[in-house]
């Protein structure tokens, strides 16, 4: 998934239209399919970690400053196969239409879950590593986030909104079971705190080329 070309309009307002803040696609997989990507997806859950100048930090549901959650990384076998391959369509239409990001690809989808039992959550934060690359030699940026929710708001969990923007003038994204919602990964975000439940999500962070 790799776009190089530059697109040109002749209507004014869209060349005013500097970047689009979000996009959404409702209905991307059935509830029968989300049902089968939690099953597949949330094997050996461990403590989500945040990024600090000392490396990855693991923080645990006694972490009440940054994130509360639990993670587990899939990359792509036989068994999910199918669940990148329906992203992969979401995320190259929606690009193609709203952001035109030179892109491409990512290896592997993070399943997520946020229990009420610990307030699950995630402060403000943004997905693009910033500064020196990791040590890895990893030269590919973050440059779109894509969050998949796996179950329903006010039915399986209250709480856990996905807010863009920053903490004096939070934007709340309205979604529902099975909704992707795809932003750039640059953007400050966080989810918060879970009052009820347990929210599920799928999260994938496509990356390409260096910003230029």
């Amino acid at each position: 998934m790799s776009y190089n070309y530059k697109t040109i309009t002749n209507i004014p307002s869209d060349r005013q239209r500097i970047l689009h803040p979000y996009c959404f696609w409702n209905d991307a997989f059935t509830t029968e399919e989300l049902e089968t990507v939690c099953k597949i997806s949330s094997k050996n859950l461990e403590n989500g970690m945040v990024a600090t100048p000392e490396g990855p930090k693991v923080v645990g549901t006694d972490n009440t400053e940054m994130r509360r959650s639990k993670i587990s990384f899939n990359s792509v076998n036989d068994e999910n196969r199918w669940i990148f391959e329906r992203l992969n369509g979401v995320i190259e239409h929606v690009n193609n239409s709203w952001f035109n990001f030179d892109i491409n690809g990512y290896d592997q989808y993070q399943y997520t879950e946020y229990d009420s039992e610990y307030a699950g959550h995630y402060q403000w934060h943004i997905d693009t590593h910033l500064g020196t690359p990791p040590d890895d030699g990893e030269t590919e940026m973050r440059k779109l986030s894509l969050t998949l929710l796996l179950n329903e708001p006010e039915k399986d969990f209250t709480g856990g909104d996905l807010q863009l923007g920053h903490e004096n003038n939070p934007y709340s994204i309205s979604a529902k079971k099975g909704t992707v919602i795809i932003f750039p990964s640059f953007q400050l975000h966080r989810v918060t705190a879970v009052t009820s439940g347990v929210r599920k999500s799928l999260v994938a962070w496509i990356v390409g080329p260096k910003f230029k």
